[in-house]
């Protein structure tokens, strides 16, 4: 999907934080879903653009790598409940201590869920594709 944002902060040259407009957000496939609105998020500037704060841009989100990293931040925790459940059972813990293995190991899963994409953090963000305007907010 690709959708126009305005840049609101440069991190470094290749990271940008970068801003939904509401008006941006009427076209949008992702309307319905979205918890960006109004709200700021990170832009991978993969080709380096010469970006100002306030310009407009094009951002790219693959579609594919926005439902992977949906479905790797619920299911994977999720798929750990049921393994602490029963390695508690084999253990020979009672119901209730097994209930709270369980509850830790979806902590541990959103952990490890954090940790990976901290490590491959510009894998999953919008990469900026073109610059629209060429006025900044300076």
């Amino acid at each position: 999907m690709y959708e126009i944002v305005t840049v609101t902060k440069i991190l470094s040259p290749d990271i940008l934080e970068v801003s939904c407009t509401s008006s941006a957000c009427n076209g949008c496939k992702g309307e319905a879903f979205c918890n960006t609105k109004g709200k700021r998020f990170e832009a991978w500037n993969k080709n380096e653009l010469s970006v100002q704060s306030g310009q407009s841009i094009q951002i790219y989100l693959k579609p594919s790598r926005t439902i992977i990293g949906t479905l790797i931040t619920l299911i994977a925790p999720l798929a750990l409940f049921p393994i602490g459940y029963y390695l508690a059972q084999m253990l020979n813990f009672s119901e209730g201590s097994s209930f709270l293995l369980a509850l830790s190991f979806i902590g541990l899963g959103f952990v490890g869920v954090w940790l990976y994409f901290r490590r491959s953090q510009k894998q999953y963000l919008p990469v900026v594709e073109r610059i629209l305007s060429e006025e900044s907010q300076d």
